[in-house]
């Protein structure tokens, strides 16, 4: 990570690509909008969460701080993206 403008802007783009994935599956598969629509309120938590995080902890390097952040954050859009693949198998 460059500094925390780039990574601002990584996590971002993130939620507009799983937001994307949300709103084309809510598209295809409208019996499944309202499960669709829990997952874009829980993408848009977590990007909130790792958008306004604050290093506290002085023994933690900013970059070790935020790679640590942006590695969760990832995890759980990758989440996200498993549970909507299974919403368009179902």
């Amino acid at each position: 990570m460059a500094n925390r403008r780039q990574f601002k802007k990584e996590i971002s783009l993130i939620l507009d690509l799983v937001i994307e994935e949300c709103v084309f599956t809510c598209e295809c598969n409208e019996k499944n909008c309202a499960q669709v629509e829990e997952l874009i309120n829980d993408a848009i938590t977590e990007f909130d969460a790792a958008y306004v995080a604050r290093k506290e902890d002085t023994n933690v390097s900013y970059k070790a701080f935020y790679t640590a952040i942006k590695e969760t954050y990832y995890q759980k859009m990758l989440n996200i993206l498993e549970k909507l693949t299974a919403l368009r198998k179902a």
